[in-house]
Formats: C-alpha cells, sequence, structure tokens
C-alpha cells in the first residue's frame, strides 16, 4: 500500500483480472454513460488493479420486475442496488445477498469507520448484516403545519411558529385538541376570505408517534408498549376521520376532492407537510421563494410537530449488496468500501456526477453546478446518477444554491443522524411469510377504503369507516397482529439475555 496525501492506492499486482457486474438504481443509460464508466474504469485501476466494473443503470419504474428476473434466472451479479420498492427481509431470506460481516472485517473495514453501528445495523437480519446503507438523511420524518409565504405574512402577527410547534411537539399522538388546534388557522383564513384552494395533506399526521412495522402495522415509538395495531384502527385514525368529515361540511376541503384529477398536485392555503427536519428553520430561503413563484408555484412555512428525530429501525430505502451469486466477493467488497469511505470519494463524485468541465462545473471545493439538469438527473440528461444511489452521498459534491436551505447540506444531515436516538425496535426483523395472504388481503381492503375516508367526502363516513373496520377483521387483521406480537416477543426475550 502507498501512504501519504490523498487515498491510499493500491500497487499493480499479480491479481486475476476481474470484472465486476453492478445493477443500480439511476435514470437509466444516457448520452455519456459509457463514456464515464470507462473513465471510471481508468481510475479505478489506480485503487483495485486488474478490476473493471460493468454498469448497469436500472429505473425505478422497471427496477422492481428486472431484479425479479435476475434473481430468478440466478444472473452472474456482483453487486447489487436495493431500495424501498423490494421487501428487504424477505429478499434476504430468499437467500439473494451473501453475509458481509466476515467480509468487512477482512476487505473494507474502513465503512464502520464512516457508518455509525447504529445506521449499519439497519441492515441486519437476525443479527447478519446483508447490505451497506447509502449514507443520506437516515432519520424519521417530522410532519408539519404549512402556510403559503404570502398568507402567512398576511397573519404573522396572528401565527407564531415557535409557539406553535412547541404545542404540537408535546403531543405524543395526534388528539381531537391538535386538531382543533390546526383549525383555529384554517377558520382564521376562511372568515379573512383568504381559504379559496382549501386544507390538504394531513393525512399522515396520524402516524405522529408511531413507527412502522410493516405497513400499515405499527407499534408506538417511545416509551415501553410493543403493542402492534394495524394504523386503521388506531384511535387517532377515528379521530382523523371524524375530523375530516367536520372539515368537508365546513367547506376546508374542495368538494371535488374525490374526483379531481390535480388534487394534490396544486398549491393549498393550508397544507400537512412531510418531511420536515428539525433544525432547519421554520422559513423558506429568499431563492425558494423566487424559484417557485417564478414556477407560478408557492413557498411554504412550515411548522414541525416534532422538536427531535430518531433513526427508525427499519430497513433503509437505498443500500448495495453482494448478489449471492458474485464468483468475487471480496473484489466487490473492496469497492464497496472505496464507494463508501473518504478514501473513494473521488470515485465517488465520478461515478455520480461525471465528468468535472463535461457535466459540471465546479463552484468551490465542496460544490458543483450539474450540466443538463439542476438538481436531480433524468433520461435526457447527458450524464448523472442518484447520489443516493451509489454509495456515501456525504463523501459527495454538494449542488449549488444561492442561499441554500440545510436540507442540501451534508454536514448538516450528518448532524442531524449523529443527534437522533435510536429506535426501540433496533435489531428487530419481521419475518411477514407466516402472514404474507392476510397483509395482501388487508392492503387491499386498505385500497378500497381510504381513498373515501381520507378525502372527508364520504356520505356516511362513520358508516364506512365501521365498515371498513369489520372488512379489515374478516381480512386477517388479528392474525396479522397475533404473529408480529409473537415475534417482537420472541426478539424481546432474546434481547434480555
Amino acid at each position: 500500500m502507498l501512504s501519504g496525501c490523498g487515498p491510499q492506492k493500491v500497487e499493480n499486482s499479480a491479481d486475476e483480472q476481474v470484472t465486476l457486474k453492478w445493477v443500480f438504481l439511476g435514470p437509466g443509460e444516457q448520452r455519456d454513460s459509457q463514456k464515464v464508466w470507462d473513465k471510471f474504469n481508468e481510475e479505478l485501476a489506480n485503487y483495485l488493479p486488474n478490476t473493471t466494473v460493468d454498469f448497469e443503470c436500472i429505473s425505478s419504474t422497471d427496477y422492481a420486475e428486472k431484479w425479479k428476473l435476475a434473481s430468478a434466472s440466478q444472473e452472474d451479479l456482483d453487486i447489487v442496488w436495493h431500495g424501498w420498492m423490494i421487501p428487504y427481509a424477505s429478499e434476504v431470506k430468499k437467500g439473494s445477498y451473501m453475509e458481509l460481516d466476515e467480509l468487512i472485517d477482512e476487505y473494507a473495514p474502513k465503512i464502520k469507520e464512516e457508518i455509525p453501528e447504529v445506521i449499519m445495523d439497519k441492515q441486519r437480519v437476525d443479527g447478519k448484516l446483508y447490505s451497506i446503507p447509502c449514507m443520506q438523511q437516515m432519520v424519521s420524518y417530522v410532519t408539519s403545519l404549512d402556510f403559503p409565504i404570502d398568507l402567512y405574512e398576511k397573519y404573522k402577527d396572528k401565527i407564531n411558529p415557535e409557539e406553535l410547534s412547541a404545542f404540537f411537539s408535546a403531543k405524543e399522538t395526534m388528539d381531537k385538541e391538535s386538531w382543533d388546534k390546526i383549525e383555529e388557522y384554517i377558520k382564521l383564513l376562511k372568515d379573512g376570505g383568504d381559504l379559496p384552494r382549501g386544507v390538504f395533506g394531513f393525512q399522515s399526521h396520524v402516524e405522529k408517534g408511531y413507527e412502522w412495522i410493516s405497513d400499515p402495522y405499527k407499534v408506538k415509538a417511545k416509551g415501553d408498549d410493543y403493542t402492534p395495531i394495524n394504523l386503521y384502527r388506531t384511535p387517532e385514525y377515528k379521530t382523523f376521520v371524524e375530523v375530516y368529515a367536520d372539515w368537508f361540511q365546513k367547506g376546508y376541503i374542495r368538494k371535488d376532492v374525490l374526483t379531481a384529477e390535480n388534487v394534490g398536485t396544486e398549491d393549498y392555503d393550508v397544507k400537512g407537510g412531510v418531511n420536515y427536519l428539525v433544525g432547519q428553520g421554520y422559513m423558506p430561503t429568499q431563492s425558494e421563494i423566487d424559484t417557485k413563484k417564478a414556477s407560478g408555484s408557492t413557498a411554504y412555512v412550515k411548522i414541525p410537530f416534532d422538536d427531535n428525530h430518531y433513526i427508525p429501525y427499519m430497513a433503509s430505502a437505498s443500500n448495495t449488496a453482494i448478489s449471492v451469486n458474485s464468483k468475487h466477493p471480496e473484489r466487490a467488497m473492496q469497492l464497496m468500501a472505496l464507494m463508501n469511505t473518504e478514501e473513494g470519494k473521488d470515485l465517488y463524485n465520478l461515478l455520480t456526477f461525471g465528468i468535472e468541465g463535461e457535466h459540471y462545473t465546479k463552484v468551490n471545493e465542496n460544490e458543483i453546478q450539474p450540466i443538463g439538469y439542476t438538481s436531480q438527473p433524468t433520461s435526457e440528461s447527458p450524464y448523472g446518477q442518484f447520489r443516493f444511489a451509489t454509495g456515501n452521498s456525504f463523501n459527495g459534491y454538494e449542488i449549488y444554491m444561492e442561499d441554500k436551505n440545510p436540507i442540501y447540506e451534508n454536514e448538516f444531515i450528518k448532524k442531524i443522524n449523529e443527534e437522533a436516538a435510536p429506535s426501540k425496535m433496533r435489531g428487530f426483523t419481521l419475518d411477514t411469510d407466516p402472514i404474507k395472504m392476510e397483509l395482501a388481503q388487508v392492503t387491499a381492503v386498505v385500497g378500497e377504503y381510504k381513498k373515501s375516508l381520507n378525502s372527508g367526502a364520504a356520505a356516511d363516513p362513520m358508516g364506512l369507516y365501521e365498515e371498513f373496520q369489520q372488512k379489515l377483521i374478516a381480512a386477517g387483521d388479528d392474525k396479522i397482529v397475533e404473529e408480529i406480537q409473537r415475534q417482537i416477543d420472541e426478539w424481546r426475550a432474546g434481547q434480555a439475555q
């Protein structure tokens, strides 16, 4: 090994020539994909001699189906992306991925220095590691109460973001008092003649205080209650149905909510937001306000409903694994180490953003301006990959924005991750095989009733709600809860030993 400034590089050796097949999520093949990938292989020789990579970039619409076919045919793959559209524990139990603990210890120990144990543990099944999380935002999302900036400016003497945030953060879950507090501001705007577009987007607020086990099954995120429950059978969901039906009757929700084609895609006078990051500030930046206005839209003032985050136990949304069919797992792990540690950040940036001067221009040492796109690359871009799918995004460039919101800054997100507490379910893995039929049946029932109940527009909302409850029970809800509880109890007993 050579040491000194910059990344450590491997001297040429007599190792056999190896070509690794790497399949990952992205915008699909672009004009300059092969040019960049050839350049990547040229640079890779300085780090891993006698190693080249055959890349395949698959779009999100095709990924699940292509992976299913590749897995069924036992295709010779080495490095594979795993993400939200493929059930993680089920894929592991099928034997699709290799165990990684020993490979990391021998070939990639630096990964453990850059990826915290609490985040790495999200990828464990039955205590064993099967993939590397692509580092990005790893904390729980926070819901929010959102006001368009122009309406906030008009009513700001009656809206105190700090006081409202403190009020909602003190609530463990969404009780009736929380909904009443929101309604105070809806009524304020309506009485002032400023509610023509109405209210939208508070359905996800029902999840406040709960953590997913397997949607729609949850447990309380805090405390010693480990009882699983279907979100649609919680007291909070019943309260939500009652509140939304009342709001619909009062004219807070558009009358054509069930039939209009653009529901959810336009601006609203009061909105329930998600994905808020604690600490980013309530106000949109001026550049965000200007950009939204230029596009005919509006920026929102966001008031968060929680004052802290936790790191959910469930597998990360974007990960890299080694296929069980890999013939060169040692070399694959060495490459994964480069893509997830500072040592290989130049390779990460090359694969993700392309060649300087052709696919991006450097603004400073940390920020770039892509050529052909502004934030997320598409198949029409000359080149660019999804930074969350190629490795540790914290070792990559940031995309330059004037007056940048902190949510786009690597150091801010890293700090949020570091300050978050781990889930009380850390280390648990649900095996859905014993209840897969019932889960499918419950999912079908939810799909049948959710839209009407979540709109507030049902003719007989509480009658429909009761019918929904009975359909869930008939679909096997009680059996699912019983099985999840059995597995949780078994896991907790093992933790106590």
